[in-house]
C-alpha cells in the first residue's frame, strides 16, 4: 500500500492539474456563468456599497432619426436636442459617444446637468482628454493628443467596447496620456452617476476610487464583469417622444434619476453577434451591459496562473489527508475546506477586488478529496 501511495503522487498531481485546467476552460467559455454571477453577487453584497447607483439608459441615434436629420451622423442640433430632453426628463447626467463640433450649444441646452463625452482612442478631442488624479500604470493603453483642463461642465474620455465573447467580459476603464490618468466613457459614467465633481475621482494602484466607492482594475487598466442579459435601450425618436409627452404632462418621466448616454447606431455601425449572445447588438449596446455590474459593485479582477497552482497544491493536500479517513471524515474535510475557501474569497474580493471562481475552486478541492479517498482507501 505504501508503494502504491508513493507512485500515485505524481499521477494524482497530474489529474488534479488536468481537472483544474478543464474547469478553467469551461469558466472562460461561460459554462458556469449563472453560478459565478450569483457568487459575485454574494461577495458584493457582503463587501461592497449598500446603495445602488442610478440605472443607465442607452439612446441609439437610429436610422429614422438620421434620415430625418438628413445626415448619416449626429450633428450639433441632434446633440443639443438630446441634452435638452435629458435635462427636462430629470436625468442625473448625460453622455455622448462620438461628440463632434462646438459643444457650447449642447451645454446651454443641458443647463446644470453634468455632461460627459467619449471618443475613439485614436481620435483625441480638440479640447483634450480630461485627466483624473493618480499615477498611471506602466502597461496601460497610451492615448494620443494632449490632456485638457478639468471642467465641471464637460468631461472627455475614450470609448472602448468590452472585450471577450464568452464567459466574463473585460472593459478598459483607464488609459494614460503621458503621465496623466485618462478615464474611459464607462469610468466617466460611473463618476457622473455619483454626481462627482471634477478632480474627485482617481486611480490609485489597482483601484478607481471616488468617495466610498471603488472599482478594481488589472495591470492593463481594465475590469472584468458578467454582462447583463440586455441593455436598457431607446431610440432617439422614442426618447424625444417621451420628453414631449412628459412636457405636456401626458405621462411620468421614464428616465427620472437615470444616467442617459447617446450613441450612434446608424447603418454604418456594424451589429455584431458573439457565440454566447442570443441576438446581435451594436458595440454601444454591449458596452451598456457592463453598467449593472458597475452599478452594483460586482466588477472584479481575475487571478493569475498562480491560483491554479495553489488550487492543485490544496487539492493534493486534501487527497493525502483523506487517505486515513472514511466517508464521514471526507465530508467533514470538504466542509472545512469550503468554509476556508469562502473566507479567503471574501477577504481577497474585499481587499483586492479579485474573484476566486467558485466552481473552479470547489471543483478542484472536491476532486482532490475524492481522488484521495479512492487512491488511498484501505
Amino acid at each position: 500500500m505504501k508503494k502504491v501511495a508513493v507512485f500515485a503522487h505524481a499521477p494524482l498531481i497530474a489529474l488534479l492539474l488536468l481537472v483544474s485546467l478543464l474547469l478553467q476552460r469551461e469558466f472562460a467559455r461561460g459554462t458556469f456563468d449563472p453560478v459565478e454571477r450569483t457568487f459575485v453577487g454574494w461577495l458584493a453584497a457582503n463587501t461592497g456599497a449598500k446603495n445602488l447607483l442610478p440605472p443607465l439608459t442607452l439612446v441609439l441615434y437610429d436610422e429614422e432619426a438620421s434620415s430625418l436629420a438628413g445626415a448619416p451622423r449626429m450633428g450639433a442640433l441632434d446633440v443639443a436636442l438630446f441634452a435638452r430632453a435629458a435635462s427636462r426628463l430629470g436625468a442625473v447626467a448625460a453622455g455622448i459617444e462620438g461628440l463632434t463640433g462646438d459643444p457650447s450649444r449642447m451645454l446651454e441646452a443641458a443647463g446644470r446637468m453634468p455632461v460627459f463625452a467619449g471618443y475613439a482612442p485614436d481620435a483625441p478631442p480638440s479640447m483634450g482628454w480630461t485627466p483624473w488624479g493618480g499615477v498611471p500604470g506602466p502597461h496601460w493603453m497610451e492615448l494620443r493628443g494632449l490632456a485638457g483642463r478639468a471642467s465641471t461642465r464637460l468631461t472627455h474620455g475614450f470609448f472602448a467596447a468590452p472585450e471577450g465573447g464568452t464567459g466574463p467580459r473585460r472593459a478598459v476603464m483607464v488609459a494614460r496620456n503621458s503621465d496623466r490618468v485618462v478615464p474611459s466613457l464607462l469610468a466617466l459614467c460611473w463618476a457622473a452617476a455619483q454626481r462627482a465633481r471634477s478632480g474627485e475621482a482617481s486611480a490609485e494602484g489597482r483601484w478607481l476610487r471616488l468617495a466610498e466607492r471603488s472599482v478594481p482594475i488589472d495591470a492593463d487598466g481594465g475590469t472584468s464583469f458578467f454582462p447583463a442579459a440586455k441593455a436598457s435601450v431607446m431610440t432617439m425618436s422614442e426618447f424625444l417622444v417621451a420628453a414631449e409627452k412628459y412636457e405636456r404632462r401626458e405621462s411620468r418621466s421614464p428616465l427620472l434619476g437615470h444616467v442617459v448616454v447617446l450613441a450612434r447606431a446608424t447603418a454604418d455601425i456594424t451589429r455584431v453577434k458573439s457565440p454566447a449572445e442570443s441576438e446581435a447588438a451594436t458595440p454601444p449596446e454591449l458596452w451598456a451591459r457592463a453598467w449593472p455590474s458597475l452599478r452594483q459593485g460586482r466588477c472584479f479582477v481575475l487571478p493569475g496562473w498562480w491560483y491554479q497552482a495553489a488550487l492543485t497544491a490544496a487539492g493534493f493536500c486534501l487527497a493525502l489527508g483523506t487517505g486515513r479517513r472514511g466517508w464521514r471524515g471526507c465530508a467533514a474535510a470538504g466542509t472545512a475546506a469550503l468554509f476556508v475557501y469562502l473566507l479567503v474569497a471574501l477577504g481577497v474580493f474585499a481587499s483586492a477586488g479579485v474573484l476566486l471562481p467558485f466552481v473552479l475552486s470547489a471543483g478542484t478541492l472536491a476532486s482532490g478529496l475524492l481522488l484521495g479517498r479512492f487512491i488511498f482507501r484501505t
